[in-house]
């Protein structure tokens, strides 16, 4: 339940985004930051807090402020008092998503080309490859704190677990963080996999946490390890928050009060939650009225093509999903609560991003050993259950589009993305801008005054490829790519680019051929049903000469000579260098380094 603080915040933050006459704000001109050489800039003075909410394997239909049936009202009063973005991307996986926010840069540049431990044989420790945030990135804490912010994280952290590599050698003045990918979200630490287990590791700070609370579940403890480091800082300087949500990544986990919240909301299928979802994004204005429904991908069963225990068994996976999710967004009220009481709420800007599709894999991905796990449908949600959403549901959360987590379709790199907060005077929802996970950290710094510096601990810096979207926030005619400027996305060899109206994109196997490049038009065709590759040739030659710019601007290698980790076995592979014995054995799979293009 929100309480009555927060409900005051948000009638005064309503006049504030529409009038300006909330509280003592300055107006838009007198408070503009242009440079870091203005006296209240290089004082901090005036300088927002931010407070930046990652989701983990979010559809982007799931939340309520873009047409879900899931209880998200905390996020929907975040996107009341602000502004939803409709097209904003990422890439279609955790890690690589991340490192865009965390760096400004293409992850081909900062350290995460591929997502450890999946590089190939042809990338390991390659300069973009290594599977960390590498030395030419100075991630976005570390300008803050050096420009005079405070720097709490609380959550995922999956850009490295190497000495050197993590939150608090990252520039986090204060941190509780999970290393890796996927967790149990209870107190069992289970990891998903084998090859998970490197990175199951917790920090507070730089201890790592060998027990943690009996108590523990994941969203309520990182919400108020937030709560806390915010409410203990002692002065008045500026403060950002880096809050990663593990939720609602598998393994599908709820506490026993939670376990029945959703029963039954989702025993008539698939089809009928799509029809809900449709229907709620007309309304919104997200979608088309005359849209047709997306039928799926077909490589899934439909709802009548389910027994009845399998339909009970997929109707449980999405109850649990959709609680998990209300579960993080009534811990986000209780974070944005504890920012009122402390009178911050006010002056804290708040971002909150999914970083891919919903999750369409079951844990046999993740080579897990599932003897030990009891997955009876009465006992799925507990801390011995392992389950994932699947593909059926996966397609479901993406609606209109299509797809999911780990391909290219609309679905794996569409995602939801809300900014609410000073410096927001506009709201409702940009239809037009596409907005890529590297743009927030230019956009932060604008906002700040603060300029990155070139050099950072004696390494030269790349340059952030993102594009700040600041001018948006408070004019609807700000433009930050128009349609002769484009950007590319690749993770495992699933790729796209985008430009304007425009996208080609090709899909590995199990849901693509892993060789055919489609076009589609997504302005006449956001579903991406009709490929129009073989009719307009010459959009596809432009758009394959534009991905090819890209991958030599970035440095993508292609993937070749198998996969590292079983060419190099898990003790050679997490040495994380290229030492004599690494060598040897890249040369025995006869890697064949290609750099950019195809």
């Amino acid at each position: 339940m929100i309480k009555v603080s927060f409900l005051l915040y948000l009638l005064c933050a309503g006049l504030l985004f529409t009038t300006g006459s909330c509280g003592n704000r300055k107006s838009q001109d007198e408070n503009e930051v242009k440079t870091d050489t203005d006296s209240e800039v290089s004082t901090g003075r005036n300088r927002p807090n931010i407070l930046l909410i990652v989701v983990d394997d979010l559809g982007y239909s799931d939340l309520s402020p873009f047409g879900g049936e899931i209880r998200t009202p905390n996020v929907q009063r975040l996107a009341d008092n602000g502004l939803i973005v409709q097209h904003c991307y990422t890439t279609p996986l955790c890690a690589p998503s991340r490192a865009m926010f965390m760096s400004g840069m293409d992850n081909h540049i900062s350290g995460v080309g591929a997502m450890p431990p999946f590089q190939a044989a042809s990338q390991y420790m390659q300069p973009g490859y290594e599977g960390y945030l590498n030395d030419r990135v100075m991630t976005l804490p570390e300008v803050l704190r050096e420009n005079g912010y405070h720097t709490y994280m609380s959550g995922k952290w999956h850009l490295g677990h190497e000495e050197g590599r993590r939150p608090f050698e990252e520039g986090f003045e204060r941190s509780f963080s999970f290393l890796g990918g996927g967790v149990s979200h209870f107190n069992n630490m289970f990891p998903l996999g084998p090859e998970e287990v490197i990175h199951t590791v917790y920090y507070e700070d730089s201890v790592q946490v060998e027990k943690l609370p009996d108590d523990f579940y994941s969203s309520d403890y990182y919400a108020d390890k937030m709560i806390q480091y915010i409410t203990e800082q002692k002065d008045e300087a500026p403060f950002f928050g880096y809050l990663a949500f593990t939720a609602p990544h598998d393994p599908l986990h709820v506490p026993d009060d939670w376990m029945d919240k959703y029963k039954g909301a989702y025993d008539k299928g698939y089809d009928a939650i799509r029809q809900v979802r449709m229907d709620n994004m007309k309304k919104l204005g997200l979608i088309p009225k005359d849209l047709p429904m997306n039928q799926g991908s077909g490589d899934f069963k439909k709802w009548n093509q389910l027994s009845a225990q399998e339909k009970k068994l997929q109707a449980r996976r999405m109850e649990l999903y959709a609680a998990m999710l209300e579960i993080m967004d009534l811990n986000i009220g209780r974070v944005l609560d504890a920012l009122q009481k402390a009178g911050k709420l006010e002056n804290t800007l708040v971002l909150l991003i999914g970083d891919n599709g919903a999750n369409p894999k079951d844990p046999s991905f993740y080579k897990t050993n599932m003897k030990p796990f009891n997955n009876s449908l009465e006992n799925l949600g507990k801390p011995n259950s392992f389950v994932s959403l699947e593909g059926g549901w996966a397609e479901v959360t993406a609606t209109p589009y299509s797809y999911f987590k780990t391909t290219t379709g609309e679905g794996g790199v569409r995602v939801p993305f809300i900014i609410s907060g000073p410096g927001v005077t506009r709201s409702g929802i940009d239809p037009t801008n596409q907005i890529l996970g590297t743009d927030i950290m230019p956009t932060l710094l604008e906002i700040t005054g603060i300029k990155r510096p070139d050099t950072y601990k004696n390494n030269k810096l790349a340059e952030m490829t993102g594009k700040s979207f600041a001018g948006m926030m408070d004019d609807g005619n700000s433009e930050v790519r128009d349609g002769k400027t484009g950007f590319g996305i690749e993770s495992l060899e699933n790729k796209a680019y985008i430009k304007g109206d425009w996208k080609i994109r090709l899909i590995m196997p199990p849901f693509g051929d892993g060789n055919t490049w489609q076009l589609f038009n997504l302005q006449d065709d956001p579903r991406e049903q009709r490929d129009l590759a073989e009719q307009n040739q010459d959009k596809l030659n432009e758009l394959l000469g534009d991905w090819s710019t890209y991958t030599q601007a970035v440095g993508y290698i292609r993937y070749n000579g198998g996969r590292a980790y079983e060419v190099l076995g898990p003790k050679n592979f997490f040495k994380s260098e290229l030492d004599s014995a690494n060598r040897e054995l890249l040369e025995k799979a006869k890697m064949n380094m290609v750099r950019g293009g195809e």
